[in-house]
């Protein structure tokens, strides 16, 4: 494709000359062969793009201040190939700040040397300066920081310094007399702009970089089984040319070994026997080549899934940002030169507000989406649907319902296995749907209802008689991004594509039932953790910790004398855990804990317990803390939870402390 691109944009330069230049040197390491032609590819590109945009200046506005330092920018990228054949590391890294550093010398100095110019400039600089976000990753590894985090260090002072630098050669926007009062709003909007692709960028970069290494690995182990394979090959291709000198000399000798037959038996015996070895090996070798291959096929088909994913964020952000900034390239184009009255000024930057405005839009769509592929683990929590749905009715008037629209009816299953917030959002999302696409020829009924599926499936089903869907011709597209099914109420097209992200997420699934005038149906399956009980999410030399969806309990099995840093960081990450789940009371088992500094005890119960009611902590229970080593800490405890309100519990067994949490949600239920 890039050859296509080039083909097309320099026919007249020979496609062997070009592909001679554009190819890196020999000395540039085989790991940045690929990065170093790609920065040469986008530089002759963006020399083209330069050259065209000097032309079109001076169609528009003749020969300028600036024109001359905009040519230097375009014979710059040129140069920058011949210096990517000596230094490579400088060159790439020459192409990712240039453009920053010559787009804030070029509309500080324009600004300086020529009074014309209109503030239309010191919105175009932005627009530069955001582009440029995508150079670092497309031309650096994710292994190169340093480079990555300098070229995004100078674009975010770019724009964070933009107005300072302008008011420090005195050419700041309202030194040049304009006075807008909504200027500044612009910083904010770039400055978000900029940590949202910075963010989708930086997470794309790790996600495909993952699934590259994963992939050479693989190759890498299936090249040594083959090389194992042809060693070994040899290896017995010498031993059967020893047997067939052996063979060959037993023929020779048979004559003279006939007295000697018990003798020959037993040779004939061993030979039998390498080849039985033989064959088993050969079955052994075998089955390994088969598991790395099967093991190269998962790899390339997760490689393949970050490639779509990557594929589809660049449909959406191209596609969905393509109208804001139409409409802002439009507007500042009526701005460019013509004298407005102040009422006309004021109601063009209203409407460049809203684009604005659409555009963030877009941008947090987009950064939902990221964050809900971006997560690292979740806990499965055993949720009631019953209190679940509560929240959601408190929600469903707002989006035009009522309550007697709903027949709800969770007795079958009364409760799921889930990740609380998402299936918070997945119900949300089906029910506004259902109150957003009801008929308007008959009462809006909804029905929501739970059952208990094979292997302790919980399978949800909400029902509505609206306006249905056309699954022959929607079918294929019904939970794909940004698509919309009735055009006359509004919406995004996202609801659905998050629904099943998010199921996909808890290993459940979604399908779709529904009828053109008739109504719809929705089944949601949502399978039982293997160890609802004990899900792990910290585990090192010193502790366990896991979250028991049974009991809605963290749980500390302390493994051995512990550290005081051991000690601190443990309870970091159950007051993270506190955070996402709030669940009331936590299990400690602390009879391998050993000793606990004074020092840690003091920051204990100054840091964590009252951290950890605030949370919603409400009860503690020990196993083994009763242990007389343990006694002044245990009386330490004992006086701060009473007075924080925790009620404190000591156990002599896990068991027991597990039976005791149980009683306490009997007793709640």
């Amino acid at each position: 494709m890039l050859r296509v691109i080039l083909l097309f944009c320099c026919n007249l330069i020979p496609l062997t000359f070009l592909l001679n230049f554009l190819r890196p040197a020999e000395r540039v390491p085989q790991t940045l062969t690929r990065l170093v032609y790609t920065t040469n590819v986008l530089s002759v590109l963006l020399s083209i793009l330069t050259f065209v945009l000097l032309l079109i200046l001076f169609r528009l506005f003749g020969w300028t201040s600036t024109s001359g330092y905009i040519m230097g920018v375009a014979v710059s990228f040129l140069l920058i190939v011949w210096a990517n054949r000596w230094f490579y590391n400088t060159g790439r890294l020459l192409f990712c700040l240039m453009p920053i550093l010559m787009t804030m010398f070029v509309t500080v100095y324009g600004k300086i040397i020529d009074s014309r110019q209109s503030y239309i400039i010191y919105f175009d600089a932005r627009m530069i300066l955001l582009g440029t976000v995508i150079l670092p990753a497309a031309v650096f590894r994710l292994a190169e920081r340093v480079q990555i985090s300098l070229c995004f260090c100078f674009i975010f002072l770019s724009l964070a310094f933009f107005d300072p630098i302008h008011n420090a050669f005195g050419v700041g926007y309202f030194q040049r007399g304009f006075n807008a009062p909504s200027y500044y709003y612009i910083n904010y909007i770039a400055i978000t702009s900029f940590f949202i692709l910075l963010f989708g960028i930086v997470t794309l970069k790790y996600q495909t970089g993952r699934a590259e290494q994963a992939s050479f690995a693989a190759i890498a182990q299936k090249e040594e089984v083959n090389r194992e394979l042809a060693e070994k090959h040899r290896n017995l291709s010498n031993l059967n040319s020893e047997m067939e000198a052996q063979n060959e000399e037993l023929q020779q000798q048979q004559e003279e070994l006939s007295a000697s037959q018990e003798k020959l038996q037993e040779a004939n015996e061993l030979i039998n026997q390498q080849k039985n070895e033989l064959a088993d090996y050969n079955s052994h070798l075998e089955r390994l080549v088969e598991e790395k291959s099967k093991s190269l096929s998962l790899s390339n088909q997760e490689l393949v899934k970050h490639n779509n994913e990557l594929r589809q964020f660049s449909y959406t952000v191209s596609h969905n940002m393509r109208g804001p900034l139409a409409r802002l390239l439009g507007l500042t184009d009526l701005l460019q030169g013509h004298q407005t009255q102040p009422e006309e000024l004021e109601k063009l930057l209203g409407y460049i507000r809203q684009s604005a405005k659409d555009l963030d839009t877009v941008l947090k769509d987009v950064s939902v989406i990221i964050d809900i592929r971006n997560q690292l683990f979740y806990i499965k929590e055993r949720v009631y649907l019953q209190e679940e749905w509560g929240k959601v009715v408190g929600m469903l008037n707002s989006a035009g319902g009522t309550l007697q629209d709903f027949s709800v009816d969770f007795s079958q299953a009364p409760f799921a296995y889930v990740i609380r917030p998402m299936l918070h959002s997945i119900l949300y999302n089906l029910a506004t749907n259902a109150i957003k696409y009801r008929s308007p020829d008959r009462a809006l009924q909804v029905q929501v209802v739970s059952q208990s599926g094979r292997e302790d499936q919980t399978i949800i089903r909400v029902i509505d008689n609206g306006l249905g869907i056309d699954l022959r011709q929607h079918g294929d597209n019904l939970f794909k991004l940004y698509r919309r099914f009735h055009s006359h109420v509004s919406g995004k097209g996202i609801g659905l594509y998050i629904v099943k992200t998010q199921l996909e997420l808890m290993a459940g699934s979604i399908d779709a039932e529904s009828q053109l005038n008739v109504g719809s149906t929705f089944t949601i399956t949502l399978p039982r953790p293997v160890e609802a009980g004990r899900q792990v999410f910290l585990e090192n030399e010193a502790a366990q910790l896991f979250f028991d969806a049974e009991l809605n309990t963290t749980v500390i099995v302390w493994k051995r004398k512990i550290t005081s840093a051991e000690y601190r960081t443990v309870f970091d990450a159950i007051l993270q855990t506190l955070r996402t789940y709030h669940s009331p009371g936590w299990i400690a088992d602390l009879r391998k804990q050993g000793q606990v500094e004074v020092e840690d005890q003091i920051w204990f119960v100054n840091n964590v317990l009252p951290e950890a009611v605030r949370l919603g902590l409400k009860r503690i229970v020990t196993v083994g803390f009763r242990d007389p080593s343990r006694s002044v800490y245990y009386e330490r405890m004992k006086a701060v939870t009473a007075e924080l309100g925790i009620d404190l519990y000591a156990c002599d067994t896990l068991e027991e402390a597990r039976a005791l949490v149980q009683t306490f949600l009997t007793r709640s239920m």
